[in-house]
């Protein structure tokens, strides 16, 4: 009975005790400019953080009828987003946009996050601001979640593609903008 314990145990003792005997990988070293990694592997800087400027395009719907008087027009909007980007999977973006059916206005601020991936990211984002609804209806505070995917285009990660949907939720009434749309950017 005793020696299948001694050898379980001698087992054990050999694979705890192996790892311990294992030689440490000789040191690296670096040939090129500070920072530049060369010939392991290398790398292009730090692209986590800094501001990207991007075009933002695609449709627009609002979930009720446009009130009397507003502007008429396709589906349709045009905006621009300024993100200050705190490391890949963060940013705080500033956003505004002009909807061509009733001629709304919509800006808003807040963070997006991003899952890990390269080259494409899923992300996630709360913004709140204003739209402006013409013809009586006025400013109004509102909400703008925001869910999407983003794709890098160029080996330095400064290009940006990106996919999203946000419905604009303006508190007091005035109807749900759903904004469906492609924006492009770049990342200084």
């Amino acid at each position: 009975m005793m020696r299948p314990v001694t050898l379980c145990g001698a087992l054990a003792l050999l694979a705890v005790a192996a790892p311990l005997t294992a030689s440490a990988q000789e040191q690296g070293r670096t040939d090129g400019p500070e920072e530049s990694e060369y010939g392991k592997g290398g790398y292009y800087g730090d692209t986590r953080r800094g501001v990207s400027l991007q075009f933002d395009w695609g449709a627009a719907i609002n979930s009720q009828e446009n009130p009397v008087g507003a502007p008429e027009g396709p589906p349709l909007f045009v905006g621009a987003t300024v993100s200050l980007w705190g490391d890949d999977w963060y940013r705080l973006d500033v956003s505004g946009g002009y909807v061509f059916d009733g001629g709304r206005f919509i800006g808003n601020v807040g963070p997006t996050f991003r899952s890990w991936g390269w080259p494409v990211s899923f992300t996630l984002g709360l913004k709140a601001g204003a739209i402006v609804i013409p013809e009586g209806e006025g400013l109004r505070f509102a909400l703008s979640p925001q869910v999407g995917a983003e794709l890098y285009l160029d080996r330095r990660d400064r290009v940006l593609m990106g996919l999203h949907y946000s419905p604009d939720i303006p508190i007091g009434g005035g109807g749900v903008t759903n904004r469906l749309f492609m924006n492009v950017g770049y990342r200084f």
